[in-house]
């Protein structure tokens, strides 16, 4: 990936980091996107201490205006955006894991537009430029909970379900472009808020029978970012563990 540049999205933790620092090991110039300037500035750290090309770039990316700055800026400064990867999903800031019944209206949209929102707009931004150049490859970071649904977090489930559908009708409109869009659908990652007891539960339910590692989910994501991945289009790879449904009840 040397003449590759990545954006990867809520890449200050978890998933996102470890993704933005498997590209950059591949030898993607990586912009690295959060939220919290604090840790996209630690994820470049530890990009560059490793000897990988990295820049940070702060901002939320439920908003139009500051991914267009975001997107810019890294054009002009390290080079086009040739991967995009959607990482940033998750609970809204001060939006609670809720039942239908105690989820408002607010809270249900706060959970869309992160969840969702966010991937429509990066991809938009990024996507005329792919198509100029004849290459490009979008992966969508997923749940599990996209296919199964859970009881607390109902429209965290419903926008993870839109997203799947998102990415099927846009890997349709851009493939004959050289465009790839994909997703990886996560199951039982780590999560330090995550209770023992419920973490235990996790564990017991999948065939493996532990969490995953991040470096495992990011793997699988810089494989669908890759050139190996010419041929997958509009694919949804699992990566579980071997959960079986019922883990989300």
């Amino acid at each position: 990936m040397t003449d590759r540049v990545a954006l990867v999205t809520g890449a200050g933790a978890g998933i996102g980091r470890a993704t933005a620092r498997r590209l950059a090991a591949d030898g993607a110039a990586v912009v690295v996107n959060d939220v919290r300037p604090e840790l996209a500035a630690d994820t470049v750290a530890a990009i560059t201490a490793a000897g990988g090309r990295a820049h940070p770039a702060a901002a939320d990316v439920t908003r139009p205006e500051a991914v267009a700055e975001v997107v810019s800026r890294a054009t002009t400064e390290v080079g086009p955006i040739d991967i995009l990867v959607n990482n940033v999903g998750g609970a809204p800031a001060g939006v609670g894991w809720h039942e239908l019944r105690e989820t408002s209206v607010d809270d249900f949209y706060a959970f869309v537009a992160l969840n969702l929102g966010s991937a429509f707009i990066c991809a938009r931004a990024v996507i005329d430029g792919m198509i100029e150049r004849g290459w490009g490859r979008v992966v969508c970071v997923n749940s599990i909970s996209a296919v199964f649904g859970q009881r607390a977090g109902v429209g965290y489930a419903a926008a993870k379900a839109g997203l799947t559908g998102f990415v099927g009708s846009l890997a349709k409109e851009v493939a004959r472009h050289g465009v790839n869009v994909n997703e990886v659908l996560i199951g039982n990652a780590p999560h330090p808020s995550r209770a023992p007891e419920r973490q235990k539960r996790l564990d017991e339910w999948s065939h493996l029978g532990r969490p995953g590692r991040y470096e495992e989910f990011a793997a699988a994501i810089a494989f669908l970012a890759s050139d190996e991945a010419s041929y997958l289009s509009g694919s949804t790879l699992t990566i579980d563990g071997g959960t079986r449904r019922f883990a989300l009840l």
